[in-house]
Order: C-alpha cells, then structure tokens, then sequence
C-alpha cells in the first residue's frame, strides 16, 4: 500500500511539471511520458530500490525539454527578449559611465545580460497562462520587484559581508514556493504575493540596519516601496482571479 501510494505521489508531482509544456506537445505526449513514468517507478519498486533517484533525474531531464520546447515554440518571443535584455543592459552600461565607483567587468555585464533575459523569458513563459491584462501586469510587477530586490540584496551582501542580508531571500523563497503550490493560478498568486509583502515588512521593521542616518533613510523608502510593489502585484492578481471566475 506504502508503495502505490509513493508512485501515485511522485506520478502526480510529474503531471504537474508536464504541464510547463507548451499544450499542443503536452497534448501529444503527456499522456504517455506519464505512463512511462509510472512503469519507470513500478519497476524501480518491483526491485526493491527506492524512487528518489529515479524521480530526481526525471525531473531534472523533463525540465530542459520543457525549457527547450518552449523556446523552441516560441522563436520570436525568444528574439524579443533578447533585444529587450540588450536594452535594460544599456541603464548599467550607461551609468557605468557616469559613476565613479562603478567598476564593472565583461563578466559583470554578461551575468547582468543573463539576468535581464531570464527574467524576460521567465516572464513570457509565465503570462501566456491567462489573457487578463492584470494578470500579465501582476506577473511583470511580480518579476522586477523580485529582480530588484535579489539583485540589490547580492550588491549588498557583496559590499558589507553582513550575512543577516541573507534574510532577504526568505522573501523569494516565499515567493517561489507559493508560485508551486498555487500552480501558477491567479488566486494562489494574490496570496502569494500578499505573503511575500508581509515577510518583507516584517524583515525591514525587526532587522536592524546599522547604517547611517541618511543610508538607513533610504533602505526604509526602498523596503516600503518593494512591500507596496508586491501587494500591488497581490491585488492584479485577485483581480485577475475574479476575472477568470466570471
């Protein structure tokens, strides 16, 4: 009984990830990747070994020809991303230099051009789940305000080699987590994001700074504005959410 019901675990756990799939592949072979999952499984069983393995390395292996499917799907989305990348590239290039301290490498404009994109692709991948315009919204608010806030909170890390910043990443861990469990719907999203505010405005009022007067100042106006950036995002979603009840 034990092990029917791990592989009825694990088999279900999969059909979740087989519906990254862009639908007309997930409609042509979903259906069998899954039952070839649960033989994969029923085997491992019938021997005696355990299915951790065996599911890590499916998961692993369905999640780059997910990643490739979509891509390959979606070429000109692809293209658009990466021009789009190049130009959110152009505000650090810019600025670098204008700013004294500013003292980016290659390699440093690479990992930046690398974050952009995926954060791009990350969002068409994402918004294309649902036509409401406040969906699509709340999905873009969602996404920079997470970028801003890892992409600073590293910058920060890097800079003071306080390891209390790390708390920071409880809030995209929150994030991330919430996303699963709610299947990327509407609904589970609100109060994902509802919760990602909550734990931001938590970190911010009982972590202290130690900074000065005037960097304390503006740590507050940035923490306020990724708290309310991250509520907005949590009410675009209840919004959409109603939507797709209607």
């Amino acid at each position: 009984m034990g092990s029917n019901r791990s592989i009825e675990h694990c088999r279900w756990w999969y059909e979740k990830l087989l519906r990254l799939y862009p639908r007309p592949f997930r409609e042509r072979f979903g259906e069998g990747m899954a039952q070839s999952f649960d033989d994969l499984c029923r085997e491992r069983r019938s021997k005696g070994r355990g299915l951790f393995r065996l599911a890590l390395w499916v998961f692993g292996e369905t999640l780059v020809g997910i990643i490739r499917e979509n891509i390959t799907h979606m070429p000109k989305t692809v293209l658009r991303v990466a021009l789009g990348a190049l130009a959110a590239l152009m505000v650090p290039l810019i600025a670098s230099q204008f700013v004294p301290d500013w003292h980016w490498g290659v390699s440093g404009f690479a990992v930046a051009y690398v974050a952009f994109f995926l954060v791009g692709m990350g969002y068409a991948v994402i918004s294309r789940r649902m036509g409401a315009w406040s969906y699509k919204a709340g999905v873009g608010l969602a996404l920079a305000a997470g970028f801003g806030l890892a992409w600073s909170n590293m910058v920060h890390v890097t800079g003071t080699e306080n390891p209390t910043l790390f708390l920071y990443f409880s809030v995209l861990a929150v994030g991330v987590i919430g996303a699963g469990l709610a299947r990327l719907n509407a609904g589970g999203l609100a109060r994902t994001l509802f919760a990602m505010a909550a734990v931001m405005l938590a970190i911010s009022m009982l972590l202290p700074s130690g900074a000065p007067p005037d960097m304390a100042r503006r740590m507050a106006i940035g923490h306020a504005g990724l708290v309310v950036v991250f509520a907005a995002s949590g009410f675009l979603f209840r919004h959409a959410s109603a939507h797709s009840v209607k």
